[in-house]
Protein backbone atom coordinates (compact mmCIF):
# COMPACT_ATOMS: atom_id res chain seq x y z
CA UNK A 1 0.00 0.00 0.00
CA UNK A 2 2.85 2.34 0.84
CA UNK A 3 4.51 1.60 -2.48
CA UNK A 4 1.31 2.37 -4.39
CA UNK A 5 0.90 5.66 -2.58
CA UNK A 6 4.46 6.77 -3.34
CA UNK A 7 4.09 5.70 -6.98
CA UNK A 8 0.90 7.73 -7.31
CA UNK A 9 2.59 10.81 -5.86
CA UNK A 10 5.51 10.49 -8.26
CA UNK A 11 3.20 10.16 -11.23
CA UNK A 12 1.33 13.26 -10.11
CA UNK A 13 4.56 15.26 -10.09
CA UNK A 14 5.35 14.60 -13.78
CA UNK A 15 2.76 17.03 -15.24
CA UNK A 16 3.84 19.74 -12.82
CA UNK A 17 7.41 19.66 -14.08
CA UNK A 18 6.18 20.85 -17.47
CA UNK A 19 5.11 24.13 -15.85
CA UNK A 20 8.39 25.68 -14.85
CA UNK A 21 6.69 29.00 -14.11
CA UNK A 22 4.88 27.41 -11.17
CA UNK A 23 7.72 25.34 -9.79
CA UNK A 24 10.68 27.60 -10.34
CA UNK A 25 9.21 31.11 -10.22
CA UNK A 26 8.67 31.39 -13.98
CA UNK A 27 10.95 30.41 -16.86
CA UNK A 28 12.84 27.42 -15.34
CA UNK A 29 15.83 25.84 -17.09
CA UNK A 30 14.91 23.10 -19.64
CA UNK A 31 17.89 20.91 -18.71
CA UNK A 32 17.01 21.02 -15.05
CA UNK A 33 13.44 20.00 -15.82
CA UNK A 34 14.66 17.13 -17.99
CA UNK A 35 16.88 15.90 -15.17
CA UNK A 36 13.95 15.97 -12.74
CA UNK A 37 11.78 14.06 -15.16
CA UNK A 38 14.60 11.53 -15.63
CA UNK A 39 14.95 11.21 -11.89
CA UNK A 40 11.25 10.37 -11.47
CA UNK A 41 11.38 7.82 -14.27
CA UNK A 42 14.30 6.09 -12.56
CA UNK A 43 12.35 6.03 -9.32
CA UNK A 44 9.37 4.45 -11.07
CA UNK A 45 11.69 1.94 -12.74
CA UNK A 46 13.13 1.00 -9.36
CA UNK A 47 9.58 0.28 -8.18
CA UNK A 48 8.96 -1.88 -11.25
CA UNK A 49 6.30 0.33 -12.69
CA UNK A 50 8.17 1.32 -15.89
CA UNK A 51 11.19 0.01 -17.71
CA UNK A 52 14.28 2.07 -16.87
CA UNK A 53 17.84 2.06 -18.20
CA UNK A 54 20.74 0.67 -16.41
CA UNK A 55 21.83 4.10 -15.21
CA UNK A 56 20.69 5.05 -11.74
CA UNK A 57 19.14 8.47 -11.10
CA UNK A 58 21.42 11.52 -10.65
CA UNK A 59 22.40 12.62 -7.18
CA UNK A 60 20.23 15.36 -5.73
CA UNK A 61 21.68 18.73 -4.75
CA UNK A 62 20.49 21.58 -2.57
CA UNK A 63 16.70 21.97 -2.46
CA UNK A 64 14.88 25.07 -3.66
CA UNK A 65 12.13 26.92 -1.82
CA UNK A 66 9.42 24.41 -2.86
CA UNK A 67 11.28 21.28 -1.77
CA UNK A 68 12.57 20.18 -5.17
CA UNK A 69 16.30 19.71 -5.67
CA UNK A 70 18.13 20.24 -8.96
CA UNK A 71 21.45 18.67 -10.00
CA UNK A 72 24.32 21.01 -10.63
CA UNK A 73 25.46 19.01 -13.67
CA UNK A 74 24.97 15.62 -15.28
CA UNK A 75 27.33 13.14 -13.67
CA UNK A 76 27.48 9.39 -13.20
CA UNK A 77 24.31 8.10 -11.62
CA UNK A 78 24.30 6.09 -8.37
CA UNK A 79 21.82 3.28 -7.81
CA UNK A 80 19.14 4.04 -5.29
CA UNK A 81 19.07 1.74 -2.31
CA UNK A 82 15.51 2.62 -1.44
CA UNK A 83 12.56 4.41 -3.07
CA UNK A 84 12.50 8.22 -3.04
CA UNK A 85 10.76 9.21 0.24
CA UNK A 86 8.25 11.50 -1.44
CA UNK A 87 5.52 11.05 1.11
CA UNK A 88 7.61 12.25 4.02
CA UNK A 89 8.98 15.09 1.93
CA UNK A 90 5.58 16.33 0.82
CA UNK A 91 4.41 16.47 4.38
CA UNK A 92 6.73 19.45 4.91
CA UNK A 93 6.53 20.92 1.42
CA UNK A 94 4.33 24.04 1.04
CA UNK A 95 1.59 23.79 -1.53
CA UNK A 96 1.94 25.81 -4.70
CA UNK A 97 -1.52 27.24 -4.24
CA UNK A 98 -1.61 27.90 -0.51
CA UNK A 99 -2.50 31.52 0.28
CA UNK A 100 0.39 33.81 1.19
CA UNK A 101 0.62 34.34 4.95
CA UNK A 102 -0.15 37.88 6.03
CA UNK A 103 0.12 39.21 9.55
CA UNK A 104 -2.08 42.26 9.88
CA UNK A 105 -0.35 43.26 13.06
CA UNK A 106 3.04 43.36 11.33
CA UNK A 107 2.32 46.86 9.99
CA UNK A 108 2.30 48.37 13.46
CA UNK A 109 5.53 49.10 15.27
CA UNK A 110 5.22 48.54 18.98
CA UNK A 111 6.48 51.60 20.79
CA UNK A 112 5.57 53.38 23.99
CA UNK A 113 6.21 56.87 22.62
CA UNK A 114 5.05 58.49 19.40
CA UNK A 115 8.39 58.92 17.76
CA UNK A 116 10.82 56.98 19.93
CA UNK A 117 11.16 54.35 17.22
CA UNK A 118 11.13 55.59 13.67
CA UNK A 119 12.10 52.51 11.73
CA UNK A 120 10.53 52.20 8.28
CA UNK A 121 7.29 50.20 8.17
CA UNK A 122 7.40 46.61 6.86
CA UNK A 123 6.93 46.05 3.16
CA UNK A 124 3.62 44.50 2.09
CA UNK A 125 3.40 40.78 1.29
CA UNK A 126 4.24 39.89 -2.35
CA UNK A 127 1.46 39.11 -4.78
CA UNK A 128 0.87 35.68 -6.30
CA UNK A 129 3.26 34.74 -9.11
CA UNK A 130 0.67 34.14 -11.80
CA UNK A 131 -3.02 34.37 -12.52
CA UNK A 132 -3.54 30.57 -12.54
CA UNK A 133 -2.27 30.37 -8.94
CA UNK A 134 -4.81 32.98 -7.82
CA UNK A 135 -7.60 31.21 -9.73
CA UNK A 136 -6.81 27.84 -8.09
CA UNK A 137 -6.85 29.52 -4.68
CA UNK A 138 -10.26 31.03 -5.23
CA UNK A 139 -8.98 34.60 -5.52
CA UNK A 140 -8.80 35.09 -1.73
CA UNK A 141 -5.89 35.71 0.65
CA UNK A 142 -3.11 36.32 -1.92
CA UNK A 143 -5.24 38.57 -4.10
CA UNK A 144 -6.84 40.55 -1.31
CA UNK A 145 -3.79 41.31 0.78
CA UNK A 146 -1.68 42.81 -2.00
CA UNK A 147 -2.56 46.38 -2.89
CA UNK A 148 -3.31 46.96 -6.61
CA UNK A 149 -1.45 50.27 -6.55
CA UNK A 150 2.29 50.58 -6.26
CA UNK A 151 2.81 52.28 -2.91
CA UNK A 152 5.66 52.13 -0.46
CA UNK A 153 5.32 50.52 2.97
CA UNK A 154 4.46 53.79 4.71
CA UNK A 155 1.68 54.56 2.23
CA UNK A 156 0.33 51.01 2.51
CA UNK A 157 0.23 51.29 6.28
CA UNK A 158 -1.58 54.63 6.08
CA UNK A 159 -4.02 53.31 3.48
CA UNK A 160 -4.64 50.25 5.63
CA UNK A 161 -5.40 52.39 8.66
CA UNK A 162 -7.85 54.43 6.61
CA UNK A 163 -9.59 51.50 4.90
CA UNK A 164 -10.05 49.55 8.12
CA UNK A 165 -11.22 52.58 10.05
CA UNK A 166 -8.31 52.37 12.45
CA UNK A 167 -7.23 55.36 14.51
CA UNK A 168 -3.95 57.18 13.94
CA UNK A 169 -2.58 55.27 16.92
CA UNK A 170 -1.90 52.47 14.44
CA UNK A 171 0.81 54.65 12.88
CA UNK A 172 2.58 55.21 16.17
CA UNK A 173 6.32 54.88 15.84
CA UNK A 174 6.68 55.70 12.14
CA UNK A 175 4.45 58.74 11.63
CA UNK A 176 7.57 60.55 10.38
CA UNK A 177 8.06 58.01 7.58
CA UNK A 178 4.40 58.19 6.58
CA UNK A 179 4.66 62.00 6.36
CA UNK A 180 7.58 61.72 3.92
CA UNK A 181 5.63 59.54 1.49
CA UNK A 182 3.46 61.11 -1.19
CA UNK A 183 0.33 59.09 -0.39
CA UNK A 184 1.00 58.97 3.34
CA UNK A 185 1.42 62.75 3.53
CA UNK A 186 -1.86 63.23 1.68
CA UNK A 187 -3.60 60.84 4.07
CA UNK A 188 -2.31 62.71 7.13
CA UNK A 189 -3.37 66.07 5.66
CA UNK A 190 -6.89 64.70 5.25
CA UNK A 191 -6.93 63.46 8.83
CA UNK A 192 -6.02 66.93 10.09
CA UNK A 193 -9.51 68.01 9.03
CA UNK A 194 -11.16 65.39 11.26
CA UNK A 195 -10.82 67.27 14.53
CA UNK A 196 -8.61 68.30 17.42
CA UNK A 197 -7.82 64.74 18.47
CA UNK A 198 -6.31 63.89 15.08
CA UNK A 199 -4.35 67.16 15.10
CA UNK A 200 -2.90 66.29 18.49
CA UNK A 201 -1.96 62.75 17.42
CA UNK A 202 -0.24 63.90 14.23
CA UNK A 203 1.51 66.74 16.04
CA UNK A 204 2.85 64.31 18.64
CA UNK A 205 4.20 62.09 15.88
CA UNK A 206 6.00 64.71 13.78
CA UNK A 207 6.86 67.63 16.08
CA UNK A 208 10.38 66.39 16.84
CA UNK A 209 11.09 66.01 13.12
CA UNK A 210 9.74 69.42 12.04
CA UNK A 211 13.09 70.58 10.60
CA UNK A 212 13.48 67.45 8.44
CA UNK A 213 9.89 67.47 7.24
CA UNK A 214 9.94 71.16 6.28
CA UNK A 215 12.62 70.48 3.66
CA UNK A 216 11.04 67.25 2.43
CA UNK A 217 9.30 67.33 -1.00
CA UNK A 218 6.11 65.91 0.53
CA UNK A 219 6.48 66.48 4.25
CA UNK A 220 6.60 70.27 3.86
CA UNK A 221 2.94 70.27 2.78
CA UNK A 222 1.93 68.46 5.97
CA UNK A 223 3.88 70.98 8.07
CA UNK A 224 2.23 73.90 6.29
CA UNK A 225 -1.24 72.53 7.03
CA UNK A 226 -0.30 71.58 10.57
CA UNK A 227 0.81 75.16 11.23
CA UNK A 228 -2.57 76.39 10.03
CA UNK A 229 -4.61 74.16 12.38
CA UNK A 230 -2.45 73.77 15.50
CA UNK A 231 -3.20 75.71 18.69
CA UNK A 232 -1.05 78.39 20.30
CA UNK A 233 0.82 75.98 22.57
CA UNK A 234 1.71 73.63 19.72
CA UNK A 235 2.79 76.54 17.52
CA UNK A 236 5.06 77.83 20.29
CA UNK A 237 6.54 74.34 20.69
CA UNK A 238 7.37 74.22 16.97
CA UNK A 239 8.93 77.70 17.11
CA UNK A 240 11.12 76.66 20.04
CA UNK A 241 12.18 73.49 18.22
CA UNK A 242 13.10 75.34 15.02
CA UNK A 243 14.88 78.25 16.72
CA UNK A 244 16.95 76.26 19.23
CA UNK A 245 19.82 76.41 16.74
CA UNK A 246 19.66 79.69 14.74
CA UNK A 247 21.31 78.25 11.66
CA UNK A 248 18.68 75.50 11.35
CA UNK A 249 15.93 77.95 10.39
CA UNK A 250 18.31 79.73 7.98
CA UNK A 251 19.16 76.46 6.23
CA UNK A 252 15.47 75.56 5.96
CA UNK A 253 14.73 78.98 4.46
CA UNK A 254 17.40 78.49 1.80
CA UNK A 255 15.81 75.20 0.70
CA UNK A 256 13.41 75.16 -2.25
CA UNK A 257 10.79 73.27 -0.19
CA UNK A 258 11.67 74.73 3.19
CA UNK A 259 11.16 78.33 2.10
CA UNK A 260 7.43 77.71 1.65
CA UNK A 261 7.11 76.08 5.06
CA UNK A 262 8.97 78.93 6.78
CA UNK A 263 6.78 81.51 5.03
CA UNK A 264 3.72 79.63 6.36
CA UNK A 265 5.29 79.65 9.82
CA UNK A 266 5.78 83.43 9.61
CA UNK A 267 2.17 83.92 8.52
CA UNK A 268 0.90 81.90 11.49
CA UNK A 269 2.84 83.76 14.22
CA UNK A 270 0.62 85.74 16.58
CA UNK A 271 2.59 86.81 19.66
CA UNK A 272 5.54 89.18 19.96
CA UNK A 273 7.57 86.44 21.65
CA UNK A 274 7.16 84.10 18.67
CA UNK A 275 8.10 86.87 16.26
CA UNK A 276 11.16 87.78 18.31
CA UNK A 277 12.37 84.17 18.37
CA UNK A 278 12.01 83.80 14.59
CA UNK A 279 13.68 87.13 13.78
CA UNK A 280 16.57 86.35 16.12
CA UNK A 281 17.01 82.95 14.49
CA UNK A 282 17.10 84.48 11.00
CA UNK A 283 19.35 87.40 11.96
CA UNK A 284 22.73 85.59 11.45
CA UNK A 285 21.80 84.76 7.85
CA UNK A 286 20.01 87.93 6.72
CA UNK A 287 22.60 88.83 4.10
CA UNK A 288 22.65 85.32 2.64
CA UNK A 289 18.87 85.04 2.75
CA UNK A 290 18.33 88.38 0.99
CA UNK A 291 20.57 87.36 -1.92
CA UNK A 292 19.23 83.81 -2.25
CA UNK A 293 16.47 82.89 -4.77
CA UNK A 294 14.58 80.99 -2.05
CA UNK A 295 15.61 82.85 1.09
CA UNK A 296 14.66 86.31 -0.18
CA UNK A 297 10.98 85.31 -0.11
CA UNK A 298 11.28 84.55 3.61
CA UNK A 299 12.68 88.05 4.29
CA UNK A 300 9.96 89.64 2.17
CA UNK A 301 7.32 87.64 4.06
CA UNK A 302 8.71 89.05 7.33
CA UNK A 303 8.48 92.57 5.92
CA UNK A 304 4.93 91.94 4.81
CA UNK A 305 3.66 90.21 7.97
CA UNK A 306 5.44 91.98 10.86
CA UNK A 307 5.27 95.52 12.19
CA UNK A 308 8.03 98.07 11.55
CA UNK A 309 9.56 97.68 15.00
CA UNK A 310 9.66 93.89 14.64
CA UNK A 311 11.53 94.24 11.33
CA UNK A 312 14.15 96.62 12.76
CA UNK A 313 16.97 94.00 12.50
CA UNK A 314 16.18 93.61 8.79
CA UNK A 315 16.26 97.37 8.18
CA UNK A 316 19.56 97.68 10.05
CA UNK A 317 21.15 94.87 8.04
CA UNK A 318 19.86 96.35 4.77
CA UNK A 319 21.30 99.79 5.61
CA UNK A 320 24.72 98.38 6.52
CA UNK A 321 24.98 96.14 3.44
CA UNK A 322 22.94 98.25 0.98
CA UNK A 323 25.72 98.38 -1.62
CA UNK A 324 26.24 94.62 -1.60
CA UNK A 325 22.51 93.88 -1.52
CA UNK A 326 21.54 96.49 -4.12
CA UNK A 327 23.94 95.12 -6.72
CA UNK A 328 22.37 91.63 -6.68
CA UNK A 329 19.30 90.53 -8.63
CA UNK A 330 17.25 89.37 -5.62
CA UNK A 331 18.76 91.85 -3.22
CA UNK A 332 17.68 94.91 -5.23
CA UNK A 333 14.04 93.78 -4.95
CA UNK A 334 14.32 93.17 -1.20
CA UNK A 335 16.00 96.56 -0.73
CA UNK A 336 13.13 98.33 -2.46
CA UNK A 337 10.64 96.36 -0.34
CA UNK A 338 12.54 97.40 2.80
CA UNK A 339 12.20 101.07 1.80
CA UNK A 340 8.48 100.63 1.12
CA UNK A 341 7.75 98.89 4.46
CA UNK A 342 9.95 101.07 6.69
CA UNK A 343 8.73 104.16 8.50
CA UNK A 344 10.23 107.08 10.41
CA UNK A 345 13.85 106.86 11.43
CA UNK A 346 14.24 103.38 9.92
CA UNK A 347 13.33 104.73 6.50
CA UNK A 348 15.50 107.84 6.80
CA UNK A 349 18.52 105.76 7.78
CA UNK A 350 18.02 103.30 4.92
CA UNK A 351 17.44 105.96 2.24
CA UNK A 352 20.45 107.97 3.42
CA UNK A 353 22.67 104.86 3.18
CA UNK A 354 21.52 104.18 -0.39
CA UNK A 355 21.96 107.83 -1.43
CA UNK A 356 25.53 107.84 -0.11
CA UNK A 357 26.31 104.92 -2.45
CA UNK A 358 24.27 106.34 -5.35
CA UNK A 359 27.16 106.73 -7.81
CA UNK A 360 28.26 103.06 -7.54
CA UNK A 361 24.70 101.74 -7.54
CA UNK A 362 23.69 103.87 -10.53
CA UNK A 363 26.22 102.11 -12.77
CA UNK A 364 25.13 98.60 -11.80
CA UNK A 365 22.69 96.41 -13.73
CA UNK A 366 20.48 96.02 -10.61
CA UNK A 367 21.58 98.89 -8.41
CA UNK A 368 20.32 101.50 -10.87
CA UNK A 369 16.74 100.41 -10.12
CA UNK A 370 17.29 101.07 -6.41
CA UNK A 371 18.64 104.58 -7.11
CA UNK A 372 15.71 105.36 -9.41
CA UNK A 373 13.32 104.16 -6.69
CA UNK A 374 14.92 106.50 -4.15
CA UNK A 375 14.85 109.45 -6.59
CA UNK A 376 11.13 108.85 -7.20
CA UNK A 377 10.48 109.25 -3.47
CA UNK A 378 11.45 112.95 -3.87
CA UNK A 379 13.07 113.11 -0.46
CA UNK A 380 15.01 116.43 -0.56
CA UNK A 381 18.05 115.29 1.43
CA UNK A 382 18.42 112.06 -0.52
CA UNK A 383 18.09 113.72 -3.94
CA UNK A 384 20.49 116.47 -2.94
CA UNK A 385 23.05 113.85 -1.92
CA UNK A 386 22.66 112.02 -5.23
CA UNK A 387 22.90 115.23 -7.27
CA UNK A 388 26.05 116.20 -5.42
CA UNK A 389 27.68 112.84 -6.25
CA UNK A 390 26.64 113.02 -9.92
CA UNK A 391 27.76 116.61 -10.47
CA UNK A 392 30.55 116.78 -13.07
CA UNK A 393 29.97 113.13 -14.04
CA UNK A 394 26.70 113.35 -15.99
CA UNK A 395 28.39 112.87 -19.38
CA UNK A 396 30.18 109.77 -18.09
CA UNK A 397 26.94 108.41 -16.65
CA UNK A 398 24.96 109.25 -19.79
CA UNK A 399 27.21 107.09 -21.97
CA UNK A 400 26.68 103.92 -19.92
CA UNK A 401 23.84 101.46 -20.40
CA UNK A 402 22.48 101.40 -16.84
CA UNK A 403 23.42 104.80 -15.44
CA UNK A 404 21.89 106.57 -18.47
CA UNK A 405 18.50 105.48 -17.11
CA UNK A 406 19.31 107.15 -13.79
CA UNK A 407 20.27 110.42 -15.54
CA UNK A 408 16.94 110.35 -17.40
CA UNK A 409 15.17 109.89 -14.06
CA UNK A 410 17.06 112.88 -12.66
CA UNK A 411 15.92 115.05 -15.59
CA UNK A 412 12.30 114.07 -14.87
CA UNK A 413 12.26 114.34 -11.05
CA UNK A 414 14.94 116.81 -9.89
CA UNK A 415 14.16 120.42 -9.14
CA UNK A 416 14.65 122.97 -11.92
CA UNK A 417 17.98 124.14 -10.56
CA UNK A 418 19.38 120.61 -10.56
CA UNK A 419 17.96 119.96 -14.03
CA UNK A 420 19.72 123.09 -15.32
CA UNK A 421 23.05 121.83 -14.00
CA UNK A 422 22.61 118.57 -15.91
CA UNK A 423 21.71 120.28 -19.21
CA UNK A 424 24.50 122.84 -18.94
CA UNK A 425 26.99 120.06 -18.33
CA UNK A 426 25.75 118.26 -21.47
CA UNK A 427 25.98 121.46 -23.53
CA UNK A 428 29.54 122.03 -22.34
CA UNK A 429 30.75 118.92 -24.13
CA UNK A 430 33.01 119.97 -27.07
CA UNK A 431 31.63 117.35 -29.45
CA UNK A 432 27.91 117.28 -28.82
CA UNK A 433 27.37 115.10 -31.87
CA UNK A 434 29.00 112.23 -29.99
CA UNK A 435 26.20 112.31 -27.46
CA UNK A 436 23.57 112.59 -30.20
CA UNK A 437 24.89 109.47 -31.97
CA UNK A 438 25.65 107.45 -28.85
CA UNK A 439 23.43 104.36 -28.36
CA UNK A 440 22.66 105.36 -24.74
CA UNK A 441 23.40 109.09 -24.45
CA UNK A 442 20.90 109.91 -27.22
CA UNK A 443 18.10 108.92 -24.81
CA UNK A 444 19.47 111.40 -22.25
CA UNK A 445 19.50 114.16 -24.87
CA UNK A 446 15.91 113.37 -25.83
CA UNK A 447 14.84 113.52 -22.14
CA UNK A 448 16.65 116.84 -21.80
CA UNK A 449 14.59 118.25 -24.68
CA UNK A 450 11.39 116.95 -23.11
CA UNK A 451 12.04 118.27 -19.60
CA UNK A 452 13.61 121.68 -20.29
CA UNK A 453 11.84 125.03 -20.47
CA UNK A 454 12.45 128.62 -21.51
CA UNK A 455 15.91 129.85 -22.30
CA UNK A 456 17.47 126.55 -21.29
CA UNK A 457 15.34 124.71 -23.84
CA UNK A 458 16.21 127.26 -26.54
CA UNK A 459 19.91 126.89 -25.83
CA UNK A 460 19.62 123.14 -26.16
CA UNK A 461 17.76 123.25 -29.48
CA UNK A 462 20.20 125.80 -30.88
CA UNK A 463 23.09 123.53 -29.99
CA UNK A 464 21.46 120.52 -31.67
CA UNK A 465 20.18 122.25 -34.87
CA UNK A 466 23.62 122.47 -36.62
CA UNK A 467 23.70 118.68 -36.62
CA UNK A 468 20.33 118.25 -38.33
CA UNK A 469 21.78 116.38 -41.32
CA UNK A 470 23.39 113.94 -38.95
CA UNK A 471 20.09 113.50 -37.14
CA UNK A 472 18.35 112.47 -40.36
CA UNK A 473 20.74 109.62 -41.14
CA UNK A 474 21.83 108.28 -37.76
CA UNK A 475 19.65 105.44 -36.41
CA UNK A 476 20.02 106.81 -32.85
CA UNK A 477 19.03 110.39 -33.70
CA UNK A 478 15.66 109.87 -35.35
CA UNK A 479 13.68 110.46 -32.15
CA UNK A 480 15.53 113.70 -31.51
CA UNK A 481 14.98 114.86 -35.09
CA UNK A 482 11.28 114.11 -34.84
CA UNK A 483 10.85 116.76 -32.15
CA UNK A 484 8.64 119.48 -33.60
CA UNK A 485 10.85 122.31 -32.41
CA UNK A 486 13.84 121.01 -34.36
CA UNK A 487 11.84 120.87 -37.59
CA UNK A 488 11.01 124.57 -37.54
Amino acid sequence: MKLDREMEMLLNEIPLLHHGGLLGGGGGDADAEADDLSYLIHELAAMGVVDGDDDPPPARDAADGLGFAYPKKREGLVAASQPFPMAGHCAHMPSLFDPFPFDAAAGVVAADGWDVRCSPPPTPAPRARCKSARRKNGGCAAATTASPTKKCGAAAAAAGAKSHGESLAGLRGFMYHVARDQHGCRFLQQRLDDGKREVDLIFAGVARHAAQLMVDPFGNYLMQKLLAVCDAGQRMALVLTLTADPFVLVRISLNVHGTRAVQKLIESLRTREEIRLVIDALRPGFLELIKDPNGNHVVQKCLQSFETDDNKPIFDAAAIHCLDIGMQCHGCCVLQRCIARSRGEHREKLVAAIACNGFELAQDAYGNYVVQYVIDLKIPNANASIAQQFEGKYIHLSMQKFSSNVVEKCLKVFKEADKAKIILELLAMPHLEQLLQHPYANYVMYSALQNSKGSLHSALTNAIRPHVELLRTSPYCKRIYSRALLKK
